[in-house]
């Protein structure tokens, strides 16, 4: 995976989530602590458990459990995506929780710790037409 894409595609958080070359993969970044192992999604000046400095960059799974979640009714003022739709937060096994949009599953059938999956979906272009990826979560079930 490279930071830079050679497919039209960007990543919609560079620091959150790098793309592979081709823009259709992606791997969730966080930021892990040596001195005391916390490890937070994306990127970290000191780490806020024990303050240290001394950090790695690390990939996080693409997999984890639905954590918490809600059905969003009435949504931001710019949200172009289905109303009603469901925002989930995923533990990962690595520990951070990663917030975002779960699809392509029936609200009445979300249930807490159920398996999850990262995918990506094409968002709005950028101001040079390039196609915006955002990760969301989807049941790991799922096709």
């Amino acid at each position: 995976m490279t930071d830079k894409t050679t497919s039209g595609k960007v990543s919609v958080s560079p620091e959150r989530m790098r793309l592979s070359e081709d823009g259709s993969d992606g791997v969730l970044l966080g930021t892990k602590c040596n001195g005391c192992g916390l490890c937070v999604f994306g990127d970290s000046v000191f780490c806020v458990r024990c303050t240290s400095g001394d950090l790695k960059a690390v990939d996080l799974s693409p997999d984890g459990t639905l954590y918490s979640y809600t059905i969003i009714h009435a949504p931001p003022a710019r949200w172009k995506g289905p109303v009603p739709y469901i925002l989930g937060s995923v533990k990962l096994p690595e520990g951070p929780q990663v917030l975002s949009e779960v699809i392509d599953i029936d609200p009445n059938a979300v249930e807490i710790d159920m398996p999850m999956k990262l995918v990506l979906r094409a968002g709005e272009a950028d101001d040079e037409g390039r196609e915006i990826m955002v990760y969301k979560w989807q049941a790991a079930t799922a096709g």
